[in-house]
């Protein structure tokens, strides 16, 4: 007799768990194909090599000149490039507008317009605006600066024929005389009208448009890119041309993630006829020479003087820089790099950062983007020198106007120049391809020490921030060692207003060397 041990399973239990098993297994290998699918799909669009970095799609720059390619070709291309064609195309510039003035609110609800003479608005002229963010300080600044009127489509035009994008183009249509500027916010819905609004630009002249376009990878169809892409060639076919462009703050995404990127941009045309002169800019600072150096004591009412001079000269454009991008954070921690071709970071290059707070951002950028040896160096992080990647290095060391220690909040910072830091790491006869300077303040010491060294004869980008408005003995030395100004960053975060214009305390500016500028 042979004896059983334990319950055997009924038949139809055995069946059902069969069915169960194989049911899960497929289940399992569906949502696996699922993850495999999605992370193929993200590791593409966000693929990252030495050109190709966060949101830059920096292998879209061979060209000193962003040309959009004809209908078939961008209808041949994937969401991936011409999202990023897109991006480089309106974070690019074409013409110089040596003065490009901002006005409206610094955050937003400003914007920025050409005020060189051939292209600034005429004098009580009407500006139309189909968006309706534009804040109450653009409308009194444009009265008060040039005695214009601002029209918002929806407020000031009461039309129930008139509630759209179309109706706004017909009002536009139906003006007579020239229009100094045209403001439009443009979501994908509006992209067709855009075109509209091309057409209507044979019958009418626009001095400048200004156009708000709303459009991401991550909500954007390639139709989307197509369409708005084709409306933007036919502008520049028309002649207008940019001057300027912006990332708008309340657009960022993902701000302080690898992937970040802007959903919304503002780019600014104006029109500019083929047989009108390019600008020629002046060989001489056009600085007083009774500007004081940085060192020099002056009481307030000197600074107040020097400090309207100061605000109108970082706003001007000296040379015009085509290709940029914003390195590190868009918002704060980020800063922006020429990338045309004379002065683009090229391996073994070399950069020195001056003052991190803890964010690697543009350090991380310089180093991915461009594959260049970052120096990165602050006293004020408690933190003892050391590798922080291949290429990038910590130093628990500041920058100033001579080797000194000091105390700050009952800690002793380290302090050396420039040339001395230069001559420590062997970079003496070295080019530095970027240095960035964000001191607080103290660059007001430093700048002149690092003139009259030498220590920035061999520098191609500066990218510093001044916190300083009356420092014009330092801006006209650097520009008579070969710096111009070809960018200027606001700080959203720290507006304020003067002369009817919009400004910000903590000004980014940034300059090129051209004694350094390479042979092309």
């Amino acid at each position: 007799v042979r004896m059983k041990s334990g319950r055997q399973t009924p038949p139809i239990l055995r069946c059902i768990s069969g069915k169960f098993s194989r049911n899960l297994i497929y289940l399992t290998v569906f949502c696996a194909a699922i993850i495999c699918i999605l992370v193929i799909n993200h590791l593409m669009f966000y693929r990252t090599n030495p050109e190709t970095f966060h949101d830059h799609c920096a292998s879209w720059t061979n060209e000193t000149d962003f040309v959009i390619p004809g209908d078939e070709k961008l209808g041949m291309m994937s969401l991936y490039e011409i999202s990023c064609l897109f991006t480089r195309y309106v974070t690019s510039l074409q013409r110089l507008c040596t003065e490009p003035k901002r006005f409206g609110d610094v955050d937003y609800g400003g914007v920025r317009i050409c005020t060189d003479r051939a292209m600034a608005p005429s004098p009580g002229c009407v500006i139309y605006s189909y968006n309706h963010d534009l804040s109450q300080r653009f409308t009194d600044q444009m009265e008060e600066k040039f005695k214009c009127d601002v029209v918002f489509f929806g407020k000031d035009v009461i039309s129930s024929s008139y509630d759209s994008t179309s109706g706004f183009i017909k009002v536009l249509a139906s003006h007579q005389q020239v229009i100094s500027v045209v403001v439009m916010k443009l979501n994908s819905r509006d992209f067709k009208y855009l075109t509209q609004f091309i057409r209507t630009l044979r019958r009418m002249q626009v001095k400048q448009i200004i156009l708000e376009i709303h459009l991401s990878p991550n909500s954007g169809t390639k139709s989307d890119y197509v369409q708005i892409m084709t409306a933007l060639r036919r502008l520049n076919e028309s002649n207008y041309f940019k001057y300027w462009y912006d990332r708008n703050w309340n657009c960022i995404g993902n701000e302080r993630k690898r992937n970040r990127y802007s959903r919304c941009w503002t780019i600014n045309m104006f029109l500019k006829n083929g047989d009108e002169e390019d600008i020629v800019i002046s060989k001489a600072s056009d600085l007083p020479n009774i500007a004081p150096l940085g060192t020099s004591p002056i009481d307030e009412n000197e600074k107040k003087k020097y400090k309207n001079e100061y605000l109108k000269y970082i706003s001007k454009h000296q040379i015009l820089c085509k290709q940029m991008l914003r390195l590190g954070n868009i918002v704060d921690g980020g800063w922006d790099i020429c990338h045309d071709v004379q002065f683009r970071p090229k391996p073994p290059c070399i950069v020195y950062s001056f003052g991190i707070n803890y964010d690697f951002s543009f350090d991380e950028d310089m180093e991915k983007t461009y594959g260049c040896d970052v120096f990165c160096f602050d006293p004020s992080m408690k933190t003892a020198d050391y590798k922080h990647s291949d290429h990038i290095s910590f130093y628990n060391v500041g920058l100033g106007d001579r080797n000194k220690d000091v105390t700050v909040s009952g800690e002793t910072w380290k302090l050396k120049t420039l040339r001395t830091i230069q001559k420590e790491l062997g970079h003496t006869n070295r080019k530095i391809d970027v240095l960035k300077i964000d001191i607080e303040g103290n660059e007001i010491s430093t700048i002149p020490e690092m003139i009259s060294s030498g220590a920035l004869n061999n520098v191609v980008q500066l990218c510093l921030e001044f916190h300083h408005y009356y420092d014009l003995g330092s801006l006209r030395k650097l520009y008579d060692i070969g710096f111009r100004i070809f960018w200027a960053h606001q700080n959203p975060f720290a507006a304020f207003y003067a002369n009817g214009e919009s400004y910000s305390y903590g000004m980014e500016v940034y300059f090129v060397n051209i004694n350094l500028a390479a042979n092309v």
